[in-house]
């Protein structure tokens, strides 16, 4: 029974690292440049559309400057010209500021040469970059006779066109360009998913003696993309999911005591102020709505819906110690008839305190005070990112929970638990 107890927790452990092995906990103080090339041949003259893709490995975030132009070379065999490459609209912005485990990209565009032999490959590259070449292919279909690509034979200018206005131009505008061609689900991940509350495995001697919570945040709108470049605020919907579970390992079977499900939609700002205040003071603002119950029935159900508001204050550097303050206040929506004294115990906002370096060890406290001043909770969370020993070999903390008062799981929330527990943990 032992064994079978180790390796389905093994096994949870491990799915949970799986799912969210990205990268994004190695401390990497520089990006990773891709070229994406397009995935079908260009005809012979046809506009080549290509991105330049900056992905940031590290845990803090980084300023990235997209030039308007980038000086590219195309290559077959022994022979090389060379091509400009032009940024998209001019709209675009030359500089971004890349989230932890998340990546920036601009679309690039350059002509063809007309002389291009049909069939053949090209391969290119960036002059500036250290991005790895694309290959280019020539379509085969063209009309007339085409003759072999010359070094003399300069690209031809782009064709100007006459801009479409009203219902054309709409459509025109709409439709997709590069980045449907060029999907990449790694990219797409990266760019999409990122931690949102800690991402934990731990166990203790109290029963229920494993706890482990899973948490992840999904970015509605693509950045790059046409509806996010018309509408910026639609940046800041978010959907999230955080999953926490009690899970009894020393009983019969091993049962799951207790899970909380909590799907959210929350518009999130970051850095309010542009960083415009400097890299010792960042605002962050976010509200939504979220549902939480334990999906049990009868007697043991419990749920709730709350909407909420949170700004979260962070002083001090990037590299140095830093002190961040989220506190969170919310309003009960809809009835609360499978708990109805939920407030006495939950109350209506709590406060998490975090101290300690990014790089190094933190401290994070959350507290929370019910309608009754003596049925609150405090929960403290010790980590320290194992990336600093062993050369980096592992992208884990080294996480430390207690926690005392009400309310540790939903089922609960009326019961009073102290708990200590360690583990190790993905987000922190």
């Amino acid at each position: 029974m032992r064994t079978h107890r180790f390796f389905r927790g093994s096994l949870v452990l491990l799915t949970a690292l799986w799912l969210t092995a990205d990268g994004s906990l190695a401390f990497a103080q520089v990006t990773i440049p891709t070229l994406l090339g397009p995935s079908t041949p260009i005809k012979s003259g046809g506009r080549v559309t290509v991105d330049l893709a900056q992905l940031n490995p590290g845990p803090t975030p980084l300023a990235v400057r997209f030039p308007q132009t980038l000086a590219g070379i195309l290559r077959q065999g022994t022979d090389e010209w060379p091509v400009a490459l032009k940024t998209e609209t001019q709209a675009q912005t030359t500089t971004a500021d890349i989230a932890p485990g998340s990546f920036a990209r601009r679309t690039y565009n350059f002509e063809l040469p007309k002389s291009a032999k049909p069939g053949s490959r090209f391969d290119l590259r960036v002059a500036e970059s250290a991005a790895a070449p694309i290959v280019i292919e020539v379509e085969v279909e063209v009309d007339g006779a085409v003759a072999a690509l010359e070094p003399a034979s300069p690209p031809e200018q782009p064709e100007i066109r006459e801009p479409q206005t009203g219902l054309g131009r709409f459509v025109r505008e709409a439709e997709p360009k590069s980045l449907q061609p060029n999907f990449q689900p790694s990219t797409f991940f990266k760019e999409h998913f990122f931690g949102y509350e800690p991402f934990y495995f731990i166990a203790g001697p109290e029963v229920p003696n494993a706890r482990f919570q899973v948490s992840l945040r999904y970015q509605l709108a693509n950045k790059e993309g046409w509806l996010a470049q018309k509408a910026p605020l639609v940046k800041g919907v978010n959907f999230a999911y955080t999953q926490t579970s009690l899970w009894d390992l020393t009983s019969p079977s091993a049962p799951f005591f207790d899970t909380s499900y909590k799907p959210e939609l929350l518009y999130l700002i970051q850095k309010v102020d542009g960083g415009r205040w400097g890299d010792g003071f960042a605002l962050d603002l976010q509200g939504g709505v979220q549902h939480e119950s334990n999906g049990k029935g009868g007697l043991d159900s419990r749920s709730l819906n709350i909407a909420y508001f949170r700004p979260t204050i962070t002083l001090g550097h990037e590299d140095g110690f830093q002190l961040s303050l989220s506190p969170r206040a919310w309003v009960y929506v809809g009835d609360l008839r499978d708990n109805p004294d939920l407030t006495d115990y939950r109350g209506y906002a709590d406060l998490r305190a975090t101290v300690g370096w990014k790089r190094g060890v933190q401290l994070a406290t959350t507290g929370r005070i019910g309608d009754d001043g003596g049925r609150g909770s405090l929960q403290l969370d010790l980590t320290y990112p194992m990336m600093n020993l062993l050369a980096g070999s592992l992208s884990l903390y080294l996480h430390a929970q207690y926690f005392t008062g009400y309310g540790e799981s939903l089922l609960q929330y009326n019961q009073r638990s102290d708990s200590f527990r360690v583990g190790f943990g993905l987000y922190r």
